[in-house]
Formats: structure tokens, sequence, C-alpha cells
């Protein structure tokens, strides 16, 4: 039976790989082979493969970031189509249970969804950088003035203007300057740490956030999968907590998430099918 091709990308299987599915192909890792079943199938018009803005923030094995330009141009000879690359989060819509036939839309409820969100996947690290931060300097014994100094001036989205030419040409550090060597070797190294791994965790919970808020905006979101083989996504502490906030769709691994979809493909097109 020849497949039922669809003209509308909404109506099919949203399929959004994970950051880690992706290494794994360019590693050639053993979900590899997985990874370039559902590659095929976004290419025959099956599903439609996403990838998040998450992903090109994300470091790879090396610690590097991949250039832009070059990370898109690797999608595309796959197959997958520019505006699904790099995709940010889309506006979505919420019911009162006091007023069910009514949607919201409202920029706070979203921010507040995607904080819930980032709670249940990572319950010990913060939302806000900021918190995150200043609580674990303060568990380290490091001065939180020295800390700020130093990444202030590491900071490369921050530019110093000095006030007149006689000021300093980088902003100065006194709190850090006044710690010894070893102390201030303390701060760079906690510093970089706590970057990382708030870092990591920020763009996990981004990745799923924004895969659900395109997910709602497809005919079938019961049949999206987040590609993950993270187990942190699918711990059964967290599932059940992330489907009470309205999600219908699938968080597997490379091989299942082959397996569901083609199963969905294949009820779907048997229900297509003329009788």
């Amino acid at each position: 039976m020849d497949a039922v091709q669809s003209h509308n990308s909404a109506d099919l299987p949203l399929v959004t790989l994970d950051n880690n599915a992706i290494v794994a192909l360019r590693e050639n890792e053993p979900d590899a082979p997985a990874v370039n079943e559902l590659l095929a199938m976004n290419r025959d018009e099956q599903i439609v493969i996403n990838i998040t803005l998450s992903t090109a923030l994300e470091a790879g094995p090396s610690g590097l970031r991949r250039d832009w330009q070059e990370h898109i141009a690797w999608f595309e000879s796959l197959g997958i189509t520019r505006s699904n690359i790099f995709t940010g989060p889309r506006t979505i819509g919420f019911i009162n249970p006091s007023d069910p036939g009514v949607t919201i839309f409202d920029p706070w409820l979203e921010s507040q969804f995607n904080m819930r969100l980032h709670q249940i996947l990572f319950p010990n690290v913060p939302f806000s950088w900021y918190e995150f931060r200043d609580t674990q300097c303060g568990h380290a014994g490091l001065p939180l003035d020295a800390m700020a100094e130093y990444e202030l001036a590491q900071d490369l989205l921050y530019i110093y203007i000095p006030p007149t030419p006689r000021h300093p040409q980088q902003p100065p550090t006194p709190h850090l300057d006044a710690l010894t060597p070893e102390e201030q070797a303390k701060v760079r190294e906690l510093y970089q740490e706590l970057k990382s791994n708030w870092h990591n965790a920020k763009n996990d919970a981004i990745g799923l956030y924004n895969h659900l808020t395109v997910a709602a905006h497809t005919s079938h979101a019961e049949w999206s999968v987040f590609v993950s083989n993270d187990r942190n996504f699918r711990k059964a502490t967290k599932l059940p907590k992330i489907r009470a906030m309205g999600f219908r769709g699938e968080i597997l691994p490379p091989a299942e998430a082959v397996a569901f979809l083609r199963s969905v493909i294949l009820d779907r097109d048997f229900a297509l099918a003329p009788k």
C-alpha cells in the first residue's frame, strides 16, 4: 500500500531531535542507525524533523560550539527544512478550569509553564542563573562579590565603556584582587563549573519546552516525539508530572522513536486508505 502523503506539514508527526541524538549521528555512535532512519522518514515526508534553538547553544563533545552556518548547512544536507532548524518556542494558549470554553494567551503563563517544566526536570538547579550562582557560591564559602566581578570581566556580552580616558580599560575587580592566588583560582574554577552545569540543565529544559510549544500547533500533538537517550526526561518521577501539564506526545530514545512512528504511520495510512 502506498503511503498517503500530506500537503500540510502540521498534519505529520513532529519529531524533535535532542542534541545527544545529533551527537550520536555525527560521532557514529550506536544510536546513529536509528537517527538515520528518522532522517529517511523525514525525507519521505512521513514525519517532520525539528531542531530547536537549544541545539545551537549546546557545546559539542570537545567543549566547543560549531559554527552556526556550518551547522545549518549540515542539517539541510540531511534533508531537514531550513524553517525547522534552530526553532524557538511558539505562543501557546491556556485553559482556565473555571472557564473551559475560553483560551487565554498570556506571556506570564508561558513563563510559568517554562519555569515549571525546568523545575520538574532539574529540581536542584534553579531556573535563574543568578540564584544558582549565588547559592552555590555560598555553599563553597567563596565571596559572592568576587565571583560577580569575575563573571562581569568574563562575560563577552558585556561592553565596558570607561567614563573617561583615564579610567581603566577593563572593569575593576577589587574584591577579586583582594583574594589570595589560591582563592582566585577557586573562584575561576567554580565559575566555569557552575556555568557549564547550569547551561546544560537550561538547554535541556528549553529544548523540551520548545518542542512542546511547537507540537501544540500540529494537528496531532499525540504523535509528536522528543527523541533523546537522556533518561532524565523519562524518569518515573518526572514524566507523569510533564504529562499533567498537558503533554500528549512521547519522549523516546531513537530506536523506540522509530518503532513508535512506524506504528503511527501504519495506523494513519490504514485509516486514510480507500475502503
